[in-house]
């Protein structure tokens, strides 16, 4: 083995001399960018101040220092994608290896500029220097890893790929090391720390036109088979290629001898969906897979294990030592082992390590010895990362495209990566450090809430034809004789249908249990629930009964109704005023989110399989698992301990635990005010009660119209109908789940703009403006497929406005929904609330269920018109009878909708209904 390896060497040193030039001037770079800005930030910032103070004799506000740093960080981002942008006409008009040098020319400038910034006393020089910085990088990234496969042999191509992660972590390394105080990171020397990338993009700009541009591209696309042949020679050494330059050939007539695709071809190319899809969520995942908030936490979590602060950017370093050793490793592995193995299962011991250091952060202020658990799984995930997904990434998504789709392929998925990175470093200073242990309790909640409700409702529909014939054989088995048609289609609507019947029977018994128990206990009750029915669902098809299944499907809706009554409540109640908003629409994000997860964990090459269909089913249990060891070291909520508990102290330790230490004064003088009006320690009113309380019954009437708007508002109704647009517009059947996953992708980034968007627009706009907009274009939906039969290319237009619809629903609605519920209720009557909405919300469900399919039967794609009719009038009516809710303590909220104010509904009505009627006081009273 190691007289082959000496014989690759030096038959290859060639090509590994090559490998090494580019990870020099590529990958090490965009690495140690990454790194290192965030050891000079102080230096920077004082740095902005001070000269602005030199030009205008006054210091900067410290929100415009903030702004302007976090600019300085995310237009990196900024230029790596127009360098993106750019990278595939620039390649496919004059080479890779040119577009390479091109982007080293950038760099070369970018160190100038930053080098220079101190000196000439110019902030706007460090920008600039970023953003080129960033054109370069996105032009090297995208050029980088087509043209390293193109370089390699098929016995070295996986090899090859790891090496530009091996790279990213040597920068990311050298970039630590270089960013100590002992070395550059001094503050008189963060200019010359911020251009040392200019020294090996130099190096790259001379070492590089020494080497020949790919073989394929050679080949392909300029059609010179001596100048390939030579270059195969050239990294190759001399000897047989006919094998590599048949593949070649072979590539070249299946793509039909065609140039390089653009961007826009390759988005049309119906038989590029797949690989795009699979190279999107790859680079995605990069981006989003924990490591930047792993590197984030490190700092605090060595803090809490006792390190000394001096020792902490050390021992920071030895985190990216362990990246960049275990990425080594995966180079040495991956050809062997295969790159999926390496992507699920490095991805699945990355997710479980998360959960576990999650909970273990959640419990270090309690217990300081698990501090060092922390410790160790930060570098377990760390390690993790760097054997699996980091080295295998690039390598799939090379692989997945041909030669002349390659390029711009990498373009679209690394426009959707720089964009994602711009939004996170633009937003990341901001991030308040305070509600962390908030915001720690909100995605446990989540994750054990409405997350779970998504998930079940998305997955039942993915194995249905296993279920089905699973039902079938256990019946022959028992029988001898198989079902009946009609009544094995019976059995499978009541395992569909049931789940809704034990959502309705957990909102009538929830109100009663969280009154007695209060909400963490009934929630942790829940989770037990759900852990014993996800053994029963998982155990169903060993013990070959088709009941156990009915069984679990029943309770895990008793215990979607439980969650879905009580998340909402306790999301809004733990949180401050000024983000109960945010905290609510996390139910919204939770819910797309499990119905994301659905989706994808439905697929057939994941666990939509025949012999995993009871495991798909049976995935809520390891969520609830995961709640039921995290959630009992976190308080109940402030306003249950007050009001209902009479509990001064506890409420006021909450409210420190979850907020961060401080007076929390306007918090509690709201409490006070109402526990004033309802009577500390008086019980919450029953159902039955607050339908009978005169002076509930608009908030009430706002209820109903909320369920109303989430049931018949034609969400269900456009998932129903997905597939056949899809059809209609040339979609392959194999492409339909990926296209549906894609609706719910659509739908959770929808949800996550709404989490963010909510605290600034309200609540208010978003409903009857979202109503407005989902009511426009259903009525356009409607007309596209009356049409499509007539003219295809309307086809295409439905497939806009579905994904139109989708997105409008999450931004609006659905997030909002909820928020709006909490809050329109108080302490004293919100039980009772949440009660009558979930038995609406399920009761809703059914009928839905039940009629839709004769609804479509009868009047085919005009149904959408009684949904446009009831979002046109829940719309109107949020308009002119909700109250703004954002930012009010419950008292004013309630004194709004008494009419104490000036005008009777306490906000002006809009202008087109004239003076006369906002000054009949009659007419809302009769509301």
């Amino acid at each position: 083995m190691a007289a082959t390896f000496l014989s690759d060497l030096v038959r290859y040193r060639r090509f590994f001399l090559m490998t090494l030039v580019l990870g020099l001037g590529g990958t090490l770079l965009v690495g140690f960018q990454v790194s290192v800005i965030t050891y000079p930030s102080q230096d920077i910032k004082r740095f902005i101040n001070a000269t602005w103070m030199e030009r205008h004799r006054a210091p900067l506000p410290p929100e415009t220092v903030a702004l302007l740093w976090s600019l300085v960080v995310s237009i990196y981002c900024l230029g790596g994608f127009l360098g993106s942008l750019s990278s595939q006409p620039l390649t496919a008009r004059y080479g890779k290896k040119k577009t390479l040098l091109l982007s080293d020319l950038f760099a070369v400038t970018a160190a100038l500029l930053l080098g220079s910034s101190k000196m000439a006393g110019s902030f706007e020089m460090v920008l600039l220097g970023r953003a080129l910085y960033g054109v370069g990088a996105g032009m090297y990234v995208n050029t980088y890893a087509p043209y390293l496969g193109e370089i390699s042999p098929k016995k070295f191509r996986g090899f090859a790929f790891t090496t530009g992660a091996v790279f990213f972590s040597l920068g990311k390394a050298l970039g630590q090391i270089m960013g100590l105080r002992d070395l550059l990171g001094h503050p008189s020397l963060w200019p010359v720390l911020l251009a040392l990338c200019g020294v090996p993009a130099l190096l790259n700009l001379l070492l590089l036109p020494l080497f020949p541009e790919s073989p394929p591209y050679l080949l392909i696309e300029k059609e010179d088979k001596e100048g390939c042949l030579k270059a195969m020679k050239d990294l190759w050494g001399d000897g047989c290629h006919k094998a590599e330059m048949e593949a070649i050939m072979r590539e070249k007539e299946a793509t039909g001898n065609s140039k390089s695709l653009t961007v826009l071809e390759v988005l049309k190319d119906t038989s590029l969906r797949r690989p795009l899809a699979i190279t999107i969520l790859l680079i995605m995942s990069l981006q989003t897979n924990g490591l930047s908030a792993i590197y984030f936490y490190a700092f605090e979590v060595f803090r809490t294990a006792k390190l000394e602060e001096a020792l902490i950017p050390y021992v920071t370093l030895g985190m990216g030592v362990c990246e960049f050793a275990s990425v080594i490793l995966c180079s040495s592995i991956i050809d062997r082992v295969g790159r999926r193995i390496l992507l699920w299962g490095g991805y699945g011991a990355m997710a479980w390590a998360l959960a576990f250091l999650v909970l273990t952060l959640s419990l270090q202020d309690q217990y300081p010895w698990i501090s060092y658990c922390s410790v160790t799984l930060i570098f377990l995930f760390t390690f993790l990362y760097g054997i699996g997904p980091a080295g295998a990434v690039f390598s799939v998504a090379m692989e997945v495209f041909s030669q002349s789709a390659r390029s711009s392929g990498f373009v679209i998925a690394s426009l959707v990566s720089w964009v994602g990175l711009f939004l996170m470093g633009i937003g990341f200073p901001f991030v308040m450090v305070q509600y962390q242990k908030l915001l720690q309790m909100i995605v446990v909640l989540g994750i054990g809430g409405t997350f779970s409700i998504g998930y079940q409702i998305s997955v039942i529909n993915y194995p249905s034809e296993f279920i089905r014939r699973f039902m079938n054989e256990t019946w022959i088995e028992r029988t001898g004789s198989p079902l009946h048609e009609k009544t094995l289609l019976f059995l499978w609507s009541f395992i569909v249908s049931v789940y809704g019947a034990g959502g309705l029977l957990g909102s009538l018994c929830c109100g009663y249990l969280t009154v007695k128990y209060g909400k963490k206990k009934s929630l942790l009750g829940v989770d037990v629930l759900v852990a014993a029915t996800a053994l029963l669902v998982g155990y169903s098809r060993r013990a070959k009964s088709f009941e156990l299944l009915m069984v679990g499907r029943f309770l895990y809706g008793v215990a979607a109704g439980f969650c879905l009554t009580i998340h909402p409540q306790y999301a809004g109640e733990i949180s401050p005023k000024r983000l109960r908003g945010l905290a609510n629409a996390t139910t919204g994000f939770f819910w797309s989110l499990g119905k994301s997860l659905g989706q994808v964990l439905g697929l057939r090459e994941c666990l939509g399989t025949e012999s995993s269909w009871p495991c798909l089913l049976a995935f809520t249990g390891a969520t609830a698992l995961l709640q039921l060891a995290a959630l009992p070291f976190f308080p109940e909520s402030p306003p249950h301990l007050w009001i209902e508990k009479g509990d001064e102290g506890a409420c006021l330790r909450a409210m420190n635990q979850l907020w961060g230490s401080g007076g929390h004064q306007e918090e509690l003088g709201d409490l006070k005010k109402e526990a004033g009006a309802e009577g500390k320690g008086r019980p919450p009113q029953s159902p039955r009660q607050l339908l009978r309380d005169g002076s509930q019954r608009r908030q009430l009437h706002v209820l109903l119209a909320l369920v109303a708007t989430l049931q018949l508002c034609g969400i269900n109704a456009v998932y129903f109908y997905a597939s056949d647009v899809f059809s209609q517009a040339g979609f392959g059947e194999q492409l339909l789940p990926y296209l549906a996953l894609g609706l719910g992708l659509c739908e959770l980034s929808a949800s996550v703009l709404c989490v963010l968007t909510i605290e600034r627009f309200g609540r208010r706009t978003l409903l009857w403006k979202g109503c407005g907009l989902m009511a426009l274009v259903l009525l356009l939906f409607t007309v596209t497929l009356a049409l499509q039969t007539k003219y295809p290319a309307m086809s295409y237009c439905s497939v806009t406005l579905l994904f139109l619809f989708v997105f409008i629903f999450g931004v609006g609605p659905n997030g909002a929904t909820m928020a709006v519920m909490m809050e329109i209720f108080s302490q004293w009557s919100r039980p009772a609330a949440f009660m009558i909405g979930g038995c609406l919300n399920w009761a809703g469900l059914f009928v839905l269920g039940i009629t839709f399919p004769f609804a479509v039967e009868s009047l085919g794609p005009f149904c959408f018109l009684i949904f446009t009719a009831v979002l046109v009038a829940t719309g109107m009516f949020f308009c002119l009878f909700l109250p703004e809710t954002k930012g009010k303590s419950i008292v004013e909220i309630t004194e709004d909708f008494e009419g104490s104010h000036s005008s009777p509904n306490g906000w002006k009505l809009p202008a087109f209904l004239g003076r006369g009627f906002q000054e009949d006081q009659s007419i809302y009273a009769s509301f």
